[in-house]
Protein backbone atom coordinates (compact mmCIF):
# COMPACT_ATOMS: atom_id res chain seq x y z
CA UNK A 1 0.00 0.00 0.00
CA UNK A 2 1.36 3.44 -0.90
CA UNK A 3 2.20 5.92 1.71
CA UNK A 4 3.02 9.73 1.38
CA UNK A 5 4.53 11.02 -1.74
CA UNK A 6 4.20 7.37 -3.32
CA UNK A 7 0.01 7.90 -3.35
CA UNK A 8 1.05 11.17 -5.90
CA UNK A 9 3.13 9.42 -7.87
CA UNK A 10 1.14 6.20 -8.07
CA UNK A 11 -1.74 8.22 -9.41
CA UNK A 12 -0.03 10.05 -11.73
CA UNK A 13 1.90 6.93 -13.42
CA UNK A 14 -1.76 6.28 -13.62
CA UNK A 15 -2.68 8.66 -15.28
CA UNK A 16 -0.20 8.42 -17.70
CA UNK A 17 -1.10 5.17 -18.49
CA UNK A 18 -4.63 5.65 -19.13
CA UNK A 19 -4.11 8.99 -21.18
CA UNK A 20 -1.01 9.78 -22.76
CA UNK A 21 -0.62 8.42 -26.55
CA UNK A 22 -3.36 6.08 -25.96
CA UNK A 23 -2.98 5.26 -30.31
CA UNK A 24 0.33 3.12 -28.79
CA UNK A 25 0.09 -0.23 -27.57
CA UNK A 26 0.53 -0.49 -23.83
CA UNK A 27 3.04 -3.20 -24.11
CA UNK A 28 5.47 -0.84 -26.01
CA UNK A 29 5.11 1.70 -23.05
CA UNK A 30 6.78 1.50 -19.80
CA UNK A 31 5.46 3.91 -16.65
CA UNK A 32 7.99 2.92 -13.60
CA UNK A 33 6.71 4.87 -10.39
CA UNK A 34 9.32 6.10 -8.31
CA UNK A 35 13.25 5.22 -8.72
CA UNK A 36 16.03 4.77 -6.25
CA UNK A 37 18.88 5.50 -7.61
CA UNK A 38 21.75 2.84 -6.19
CA UNK A 39 25.81 3.32 -6.82
CA UNK A 40 27.21 0.02 -8.61
CA UNK A 41 31.02 -0.11 -9.55
CA UNK A 42 30.63 3.97 -9.51
CA UNK A 43 27.44 4.28 -11.64
CA UNK A 44 24.38 5.24 -10.56
CA UNK A 45 21.55 3.34 -11.59
CA UNK A 46 17.87 4.26 -11.27
CA UNK A 47 16.32 1.31 -10.08
CA UNK A 48 12.51 0.66 -9.01
CA UNK A 49 11.55 -1.06 -6.02
CA UNK A 50 9.40 -5.07 -7.00
CA UNK A 51 8.96 -6.68 -3.95
CA UNK A 52 11.21 -7.23 -0.36
CA UNK A 53 14.25 -6.60 -0.89
CA UNK A 54 14.12 -6.90 -4.66
CA UNK A 55 15.10 -4.29 -7.35
CA UNK A 56 15.40 -4.61 -10.46
CA UNK A 57 17.11 -1.61 -12.77
CA UNK A 58 15.26 0.66 -14.86
CA UNK A 59 16.82 1.07 -18.50
CA UNK A 60 16.28 2.55 -21.83
CA UNK A 61 15.00 0.43 -24.35
CA UNK A 62 14.97 2.01 -28.14
CA UNK A 63 12.43 -0.81 -28.51
CA UNK A 64 9.84 0.57 -26.63
CA UNK A 65 8.21 4.21 -27.68
CA UNK A 66 8.15 5.40 -23.98
CA UNK A 67 10.18 4.92 -20.56
CA UNK A 68 8.67 7.08 -17.86
CA UNK A 69 10.03 7.03 -13.96
CA UNK A 70 9.58 9.38 -11.33
CA UNK A 71 12.73 10.48 -9.24
CA UNK A 72 12.45 11.88 -5.55
CA UNK A 73 14.99 14.58 -5.24
CA UNK A 74 16.29 14.10 -1.21
CA UNK A 75 15.20 17.29 0.36
CA UNK A 76 11.42 17.69 1.08
CA UNK A 77 9.97 20.45 3.56
CA UNK A 78 6.83 20.85 5.02
CA UNK A 79 4.95 23.42 6.17
CA UNK A 80 1.36 22.50 6.88
CA UNK A 81 1.56 19.67 4.37
CA UNK A 82 5.15 17.69 2.60
CA UNK A 83 6.35 19.37 -0.21
CA UNK A 84 8.92 17.44 -2.72
CA UNK A 85 10.67 18.38 -5.80
CA UNK A 86 10.34 15.12 -8.18
CA UNK A 87 11.47 14.59 -11.75
CA UNK A 88 9.43 12.81 -14.17
CA UNK A 89 11.84 11.54 -16.66
CA UNK A 90 10.74 10.17 -20.16
CA UNK A 91 12.47 8.72 -23.09
CA UNK A 92 10.84 8.50 -26.36
CA UNK A 93 10.55 7.66 -30.03
CA UNK A 94 9.00 10.96 -31.56
CA UNK A 95 8.51 8.87 -34.79
CA UNK A 96 6.20 6.33 -32.97
CA UNK A 97 4.57 8.57 -31.21
CA UNK A 98 4.12 11.10 -33.62
CA UNK A 99 3.96 9.70 -37.25
CA UNK A 100 2.59 12.17 -38.99
CA UNK A 101 3.91 15.38 -37.41
CA UNK A 102 7.01 16.64 -39.47
CA UNK A 103 8.12 19.82 -37.31
CA UNK A 104 8.66 19.85 -33.84
CA UNK A 105 7.78 16.54 -32.18
CA UNK A 106 9.02 17.64 -29.04
CA UNK A 107 6.72 20.69 -28.33
CA UNK A 108 3.83 18.21 -29.17
CA UNK A 109 5.22 15.81 -26.33
CA UNK A 110 5.96 18.66 -23.53
CA UNK A 111 2.43 20.26 -23.96
CA UNK A 112 1.33 16.29 -23.85
CA UNK A 113 3.03 15.20 -20.82
CA UNK A 114 2.38 18.84 -19.13
CA UNK A 115 -1.43 18.80 -19.58
CA UNK A 116 -1.87 15.38 -17.81
CA UNK A 117 0.18 16.70 -15.12
CA UNK A 118 -1.92 19.91 -14.18
CA UNK A 119 -5.08 17.55 -14.19
CA UNK A 120 -3.73 16.04 -11.00
CA UNK A 121 -4.26 17.96 -7.78
CA UNK A 122 -0.75 18.45 -5.88
CA UNK A 123 1.65 18.86 -9.16
CA UNK A 124 3.12 22.19 -10.36
CA UNK A 125 5.66 22.18 -12.56
CA UNK A 126 8.67 24.51 -12.43
CA UNK A 127 10.67 23.46 -15.22
CA UNK A 128 12.08 21.15 -18.16
CA UNK A 129 15.27 19.96 -18.83
CA UNK A 130 15.84 18.90 -22.68
CA UNK A 131 18.38 15.80 -24.10
CA UNK A 132 21.28 14.56 -22.40
CA UNK A 133 21.58 17.03 -19.44
CA UNK A 134 17.87 15.82 -17.79
CA UNK A 135 19.51 12.35 -17.57
CA UNK A 136 23.14 13.89 -16.59
CA UNK A 137 22.55 12.04 -12.95
CA UNK A 138 22.27 8.69 -13.92
CA UNK A 139 25.18 6.65 -15.61
CA UNK A 140 25.10 4.25 -18.52
CA UNK A 141 23.06 6.79 -20.43
CA UNK A 142 24.42 7.56 -23.85
CA UNK A 143 24.84 9.71 -26.95
CA UNK A 144 22.52 7.69 -29.55
CA UNK A 145 20.15 7.51 -26.49
CA UNK A 146 18.88 11.14 -27.63
CA UNK A 147 19.34 11.00 -31.47
CA UNK A 148 16.24 11.47 -33.84
CA UNK A 149 13.95 9.84 -32.89
CA UNK A 150 14.53 9.27 -29.57
CA UNK A 151 14.28 12.28 -27.27
CA UNK A 152 15.10 12.11 -23.61
CA UNK A 153 13.64 14.59 -21.03
CA UNK A 154 12.52 15.74 -17.98
CA UNK A 155 9.36 17.52 -16.18
CA UNK A 156 10.46 19.28 -12.67
CA UNK A 157 7.66 19.23 -10.67
CA UNK A 158 7.28 20.87 -6.63
CA UNK A 159 4.59 18.41 -5.44
CA UNK A 160 2.33 18.62 -2.50
CA UNK A 161 0.86 15.56 0.08
CA UNK A 162 -0.40 15.27 3.15
CA UNK A 163 1.29 13.33 5.94
CA UNK A 164 -1.13 10.34 6.63
CA UNK A 165 -0.24 9.35 10.35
Amino acid sequence: MAKGIDIQIERLQDRFKDKLWTSVSSTNKDYFGRIYRNERDGDVIPQRFVSGNDYKDVLLNDKKAVTCFFDVQPEESYEFQFNANVWILFAVNLKTLYPSITDRATEYVHEDVVREIKKIGGWNVTGLVRGLPAFADYSLVKDSDDMQPFYLFRINCEVKYPLNC
